[in-house]
């Protein structure tokens, strides 16, 4: 799967969710009913339903980082979601799931206490402050968490880079800079496993935040901050990517603040 499949939902639901309603929106609208079929779509379908035009098609599909339909098409897998719905059991009624849910969260705090110790957040605090420049690569599934956590730190002051989305073009812009740290955020670690590639070329420092550093090359990292110490194969409930990282950066926001706010 390319790195950019990642951004797929979230720069879908940016043209969505913007007042144009132009081509992007038509195709967009057209799309999303369509997802579990897409890849049995051809553009004809695009452009006589959504009443648009092959170039239209094409330009979208630039504007979500693919060089064409048949490469988007490729990418739509349960990876692009924010959990990992195809391990789900979506026959579960809300009381079933609750009591599930509950009990993993439960779990996977108590794994995280014996995880990550204070000092730990204490040292990343300080190693951004400390860089000049600072990027956070993530998929669509930890965005949401980063963007709050990239503005609370507005109020010590500390301007912080998201890379969401066409992660290639982004993550290159965004390491010119000397004093550069790249931090990447994988909960499951297919995301760091898709963009091995692109990290081992950056020369700048690099930490990796994970809660399943089997799935990872944690050798092309200085510094790995690892939620849990079991490996994983799936994270059912997204725990980890929804609950265990926006606790993780939580800590971290508070921490930083304590430090730096004043």
């Amino acid at each position: 799967m390319d790195a950019n499949g990642f951004g797929l939902l979230s720069s879908i639901s940016e043209i969505l969710n913007s007042r144009k309603r132009d081509s992007d929106y038509a195709i967009a609208r057209y799309l999303v009913p369509r997802l579990d079929n897409l890849r049995s779509l051809m553009i004809t379908d695009i452009t006589e339903n959504a009443f648009v035009t092959r170039s239209a098609v094409r330009r979208f599909c630039n504007k979500l980082g693919f060089s064409s339909f048949s490469e988007l098409k490729s990418q739509v897998t349960t990876a692009a979601y924010p959990s990992d719905l195809n391990h789900r059991d979506l026959q579960e009624n809300v009381v079933e799931y609750r009591a599930s849910l509950d009990g993993g969260i439960e779990d996977m705090l108590s794994e995280m206490g014996r995880t990550v110790n204070n000092d730990q957040v204490v040292a990343l605090s300080r190693s951004l402050h400390d860089h000049a420049g600072v990027v956070l690569v993530c998929a669509n599934n930890t965005s949401g968490t980063l963007v709050r956590f990239q503005q609370e730190l507005f109020y010590a002051q500390k301007f912080i880079q998201l890379a969401t989305d066409s992660y290639r073009t982004r993550l290159v812009e965004s390491t010119d800079d000397e004093d550069r740290l790249v931090v990447v955020v994988s909960a499951s670690g297919v995301f760091a496993r898709n963009i091995e590639s692109w990290i081992s070329e950056i020369e700048s420092e690099k930490y990796l935040i994970t809660a399943n550093p089997a799935a990872v090359r944690i050798d092309d990292y200085d510094r790995t901050y690892c939620l849990n110490c079991s490996p994983i194969d799936h994270d059912s409930w997204g725990l980890f990517g929804k609950y265990g990282m926006t606790y993780f950066f939580d800590l971290l926001s508070a921490c930083y603040l304590h430090l730096y706010g004043a």
